[in-house]
């Protein structure tokens, strides 16, 4: 096969990797506090043997480079629910999962039947001291601006809010809104128009292939007439 058809198979894989990232977000659009992943293609050059060296080939191969979150902060939605939460700047709830420590900005939270307050998959918030924050279920909890926890006239401790390094956030860095959850900062049309770009751009690629395929079978054809 042509070389130039293993250029536009390279560009069509990572293009296919770009669009599986696209649909995605796209699908994540509605979830509290997720981020939107981010991919760029990049070229990666060779030369072919050539008995000519002033002449080299300026060809490349197409590669994906690692994706990147969009860390930029989604709208803030009021829900009126006490174990709603939001961070306003940076930082994140770091909660304990099966698979250890994880970091998360959805702060949709719930009570388990034994008081534990836990995300919607489950996993325990910490507070500061790293422990899972027990709460009586008939009491009122109120969560202040700096994370600190009360339960009618109880002190729980206060949340532990980290950076994207796992590490404690300085206070003046978030805030906690009660009441409140972090949209996704998913664009949907911005998405839209990325998918539509891509799915044009992977149908030129496949066309390449074709066309290059075509143009071996041709050759092929004519050197067995010779």
């Amino acid at each position: 096969m042509d070389i130039g058809a293993y250029i536009a198979a390279s560009g069509a894989i990572a293009n296919e990797k770009i669009l599986e990232m696209v649909t995605n977000n796209l699908a994540n659009t509605s979830t509290a506090g997720f981020k939107e992943s981010m991919a760029h293609m990049e070229a990666v050059p060779f030369s072919l043997q050539r008995t000519d060296r002033d002449a080299p080939e300026p060809l490349a191969f197409v590669q994906l480079k690692p994706p990147v979150l969009d860390r930029a902060q989604g709208l803030l939605e009021e829900t009126g629910r006490a174990l709603d939460l939001a961070i306003e700047g940076k930082g994140y709830f770091q909660v304990r999962t099966p698979r250890g420590l994880r970091s998360v900005r959805d702060g949709r939270c719930r009570l388990t039947p034994t008081g534990t307050l836990v995300t919607m998959d489950g996993y325990p918030l910490l507070n500061d001291k790293g422990k899972k924050i027990q709460v009586d279920r008939r009491e009122h909890t109120e969560i202040s601006p700096d994370g600190e926890i009360r339960a009618g006239e109880r002190r729980l401790g206060r949340l532990m809010v980290v950076d994207g390094k796992g590490k404690p956030a300085a206070p003046e860095a978030y805030r906690i809104s009660q009441g409140y959850i972090e949209k996704s900062n998913v664009n949907p049309m911005r998405q839209m128009a990325g998918m539509l770009e891509q799915l044009r751009n992977h149908q030129s690629y496949l066309n390449l292939i074709k066309g290059f395929d075509e143009l071996e079978g041709k050759t092929i054809q004519e050197m067995g007439r010779v």
